[in-house]
């Protein structure tokens, strides 16, 4: 009777249990949905998985792989992380299900696997219809069939003659085996330099399209290395390793198009958000090449889909860090004369932590953490204006090879006020297999072999929108006072004029941007754009609410003020109390608005000492006051500069 029952419960088991998973049935629809974008002929991967013959001999590696999550490369932890819409990573139950397909085999299973999805050679069928324009690298570029390349960069002329608008844009490199990842940015030459021929890299191969500089020097060997400097004096050395860092660590707007990385290199914009190819802006080709064993010939080309429907807003990359918390210090990259400090030698765990605040309201559509060979983690927080914190992305894991982008499913909107903090730990230690040179301190620099801390955040600031109207009105203010920023376009005019034509106020349209000074709003004032030659474009206009010039009052020798200029065009008044002939010297700290004109003037208006500078502290000329009474420092930032400042007035003897 026992042994009816046990044999009975066995034969029940039996019955129940579930059929193994095989390819045909249960494998193929996974890796069509989730690999074969990379996993197929004449892709980036190392083998293909379209057919069962393709995937029965990997079957084990692929196990391991996705078992451990290491494929489909994904270094977000979704925990800790906002939805994210291009997130490939396999689900639990596909892992589950490839696990056992191998375990059992990996047998191909009766009938046939669905037909494989249809993939178009070459470009992406975005909005139904092929690139309208596709680009070229300048020059092809050979790469060798084995070796270590760095990542570099190739720059190109700009073939517009009037800004672009991108609705949607592809990368493709012409030998994708070869490419490890690469991107395409929209930006200036970097200052004092003009295309020409020099090394790719230090010690890489002369290529044209370098920027070079009139000693003949090429960007790209550049390096904050201290090996590099050669026999240069300490002022020279100290003066790379300023232009160096600033280029490294420069928050303003990057125009980065695109980056590639396998199974990657496409985007689609949200309808009315679009990237700009500025007409004054070179192309900068950032390549990153892993030799495959034979010699190959890559030239990338970059597909472009001019936007067809009214652009409203230019999504722009903008690096976070306004300011930097290392080692407990508070440090201001773009400073006159400040240096960061340099990664120590051996540092196993050192932190770093990047800040923005955000002046204004602004729609969030992605992040991309960018660090080199010792970046360790990233992680981004948002600060909202209610003290609300919110980690939008956090990537524990980083890794130089995969460079990825995450884009959110649904943009998300920050209000003015929000502050948002990348923050991100590097391993200089000789546990790193990657670090080069563990025993070295590591200088900021755009080369693999220095380090970067980058967190690229896409956005778009709500206000500015982009219009194609060459007369405009505007909405009413809040205050009385308005000012305009005004983007680089071709030449022309911005005009702003009463309601009978008279002007008010104007500037010119070029390749730098422009700034109006503060004016009184009236009702049925419009502002209008006027080309002054035969090219024709789009600019950009930022109409700023302008609070009341902020006041404050000190005295000889009392502490001094702080002076916070908040919207583009505020400026700020310090008064203080003096008798007639007594000399007094103005002092100026903590400047973070950059290049800032302080006066001082008598009771009169009249200017006594005057002084332009964007250092962070200076001191004007003494001055004799001519009259007893209230004198004034006036504060005023340059065009569209906002931030901090503080005044103190001192006793200056004859």
């Amino acid at each position: 009777m026992s042994s009816g029952l046990v044999l009975a419960t066995v034969t029940a088991a039996t019955a129940s249990a579930a059929p193994s998973p095989t390819f045909n049935r249960d494998v193929a629809p996974i890796f069509y949905r989730r690999c074969i974008s990379c996993h197929r002929q004449g892709e980036a991967a190392p083998m293909a998985l379209v057919t069962y013959q393709d995937a029965r001999p990997w079957a084990r590696a692929v196990k391991a792989r996705v078992a451990s999550r290491q494929m489909p490369p994904w270094l977000a932890d979704p925990t800790f992380s906002r939805e994210l819409a291009n997130n490939p990573s396999l689900t639990g139950q596909e892992i589950d299900t490839i696990v056992a397909w191998v375990d059992a085999g990996a047998p191909q299973g009766d009938g046939t696997a669905p037909p494989p999805p249809a993939f178009t050679e070459g470009w992406h069928n975005f909005k139904n219809r092929p690139p309208d324009v596709i680009l070229e690298m300048p020059m092809p570029f050979e790469v060798p069939a084995e070796g270590a390349l760095p990542v570099f960069t190739i720059w190109s002329p700009n073939p517009f003659k009037e800004d672009q608008f991108i609705e949607a844009v592809e990368l493709r490199p012409g030998a994708i085996g070869a490419v490890h990842h690469s991107d395409v940015t929209a930006r200036a030459l970097p200052a004092g330099t003009t295309l020409g021929r020099g090394r790719a890299w230090k010690g890489g191969p002369l290529v044209d399209f370098v920027p070079m500089y009139p000693d003949g020097r090429s960007y790209n060997e550049l390096s904050g290395d201290a090996a590099s400097a050669g026999g240069e004096s300490a002022a020279d050395a100290k003066a790379r390793r300023t232009a160096l860092q600033t280029e490294a660590f420069r928050t303003g707007d990057d125009y980065r198009l695109l980056f590639y990385v396998p199974g990657g290199g496409f985007q689609e914009f949200p309808p009315g958000a679009v990237k700009r190819i500025s007409a004054g802006n070179a192309l900068a080709w950032n390549v990153h090449y892993t030799p495959t064993g034979k010699p190959e010939t890559d030239r990338h080309r970059l597909g472009l889909w001019l936007a067809r429907t009214p652009p409203t807003h230019e999504v722009v990359t903008k690096r976070i860090g306004e300011a930097h918390i290392i080692e407990g210090r508070e440090f201001v990259a773009e400073h006159e004369g400040e240096e960061l400090p340099t990664i120590p030698a051996l540092a196993g765990d050192w932190k770093i932590t990047a800040m923005t605040p955000l002046q204004e309201d602004v729609t969030l559509y992605g992040l991309w953490p960018h660090m080199h060979l010792r970046g360790k983690d990233m992680t981004f927080i948002a600060t909202f204006p209610d003290g609300r914190e919110e980690v939008l992305l956090h990537v524990p894991k980083y890794d130089f090879y995969w460079q990825l982008q995450y884009q959110f499913a649904e943009p998300l909107h920050l209000p003015a006020g929000s502050t948002i903090k990348a923050i991100g730990h590097y391993d200089n230690s000789a546990g790193n297999k990657y670090n080069p040179r563990p025993e070295e301190p590591v200088a900021w620099s755009e080369q693999s072999w220095d380090e970067m801390f980058n967190g690229w955040m896409e956005l778009s600031v709500d206000r500015q929108v982009i219009t194609r109207q060459s007369v405009y009105s505007f909405a009413t203010p809040v205050n009385s006072r308005v000012s305009l920023g005004i983007g680089s376009g071709p030449p022309g005019t911005v005009s702003v004029r009463n309601p009978d034509g008279s002007l008010v106020r104007s500037a010119s349209i070029g390749a730098a941007p422009s700034f109006i000074e503060p004016w009184t709003f009236a009702r049925g004032q419009t502002i209008q754009t006027e080309r002054s030659g035969a090219e024709s474009g789009n600019v950009t206009v930022t109409l700023f609410d302008v609070p009341p010039d902020v006041t404050s009052a000190t005295t000889i020798g009392g502490p001094g003020v702080t002076i916070k200029a908040e919207q583009p065009g505020q400026n700020g008044i310090v008064t203080f109390g003096g008798t007639r002939d007594q000399r007094v010297v103005v002092l100026v700290t903590a400047n973070t608005i950059g290049a800032v004109t302080i006066n001082v003037v008598s009771s009169d208006q009249t200017v006594l000492a005057s002084i332009a500078s964007a250092a962070a502290s200076f001191t004007l000329p003494a001055v004799t006051l001519p009259s007893t009474g209230t004198h004034a420092v006036i504060v005023d930032p340059s065009a569209a500069s906002i931030g901090t400042i503080q005044v103190s007035v001192t006793a200056s003897g004859r």
